[in-house]
């Protein structure tokens, strides 16, 4: 097995060592030089190991499908949406795993791919499909800096219905506490709480512009126990209470490029600064 690491971030070799149980396993960072290593190695089944795929290297792997069409590609992905699965399938991925990948998953999955690879005669040629990689996905490799914490943010993902722990999302990016909150601010100029709370936030618009859901329903849902705590985040970020936006009361957002798509959040007055509206209005 012939595997390119395509991670940008923090490097987890578990899966390549449980490979090499299987499989003798050449490890490659060069996709650029994919077709020299192929030729060197002569392997029988391909690897191609992603964190966040841009479209760059998703054309590379897929220039390399076409030019060995009866190598079978196993593509590992940290970043999953439907049509990047599409597109896989369609470019002749001979599987697409989104990690964390179980033990037991993946384990069939090499059995699988070792059959094919004792075959006594090489596997048909397949005849690909025109697929074209994602738009939505970035040209070029994400910024290091914000790729190494992006196991933090999936973590977040999956996580953000219920208690969020900062040291738990630190664990994820193999760092301490400290390194990630100091990392996290640098990337994205907001806190790690900021950053969920507005993940949490987005969700809540969500749910309740989908109708059919109460506003404490939609708190806890998203993983707030209070419910006038939510309301008082909901309004900082939306300018308009939970209630108001399910019934349409939505005020335009202000343009952000912080992640997640929410505006700032309204600055909170002073109570100098309302003695100075007052003292204006009175002159």
């Amino acid at each position: 097995m012939l595997w390119f690491d395509c991670t940008s971030g923090v490097r987890d070799p578990e899966l390549r060592v449980q490979s090499a149980r299987v499989f003798d396993v050449a490890y490659s960072t060069r996709l650029e030089r994919a077709a020299e290593e192929i030729t060197r190695i002569q392997p029988s089944v391909l690897c191609f190991d992603f964190d966040q795929p841009d479209q760059g290297r998703l054309q590379l792997m897929q220039a390399v499908k076409k030019s060995h069409p009866k190598l079978p590609i196993l593509m590992l992905t940290l970043e999953h949406s439907e049509a990047l699965a599409v597109w896989a399938f369609r470019a002749r991925m001979w599987n697409y795993l989104v990690k964390p990948v179980s033990p037991e998953e993946f384990a069939d999955n090499l059995d699988a791919l070792a059959r094919i690879g004792n075959r006594a005669s090489p596997p048909r040629a397949v005849q690909t499909l025109p697929a074209h990689v994602p738009d939505d996905l970035p040209v070029q490799p994400v910024d290091s800096r914000i790729a190494r914490l992006q196991p933090a943010l999936h973590y977040v993902k999956r996580h953000y219905h219920e208690k969020v722990l900062e040291a738990a999302a630190a664990r994820t990016c193999g760092m301490t506490q400290f390194e990630f909150s100091r990392k996290f601010h640098v990337a994205f100029e907001m806190t790690f709480r900021e950053y969920l709370l507005r993940v949490r936030i987005i969700e809540a618009r969500r749910l309740l512009t989908e109708g059919g859901h109460s506003v404490t329903s939609v708190a806890y849902s998203v993983g707030f126990n209070d419910g006038s705590h939510f309301a008082r985040m909901f309004k900082r970020y939306t300018q308009a209470l939970p209630s108001e936006y399910r019934a349409g009361e939505r005020p335009v957002p202000q343009q952000s490029h912080v992640p997640g798509g929410l505006h700032q959040p309204v600055p909170r007055r002073r109570a100098s600064d309302h003695r100075a509206v007052d003292r204006r209005r009175t002159t």
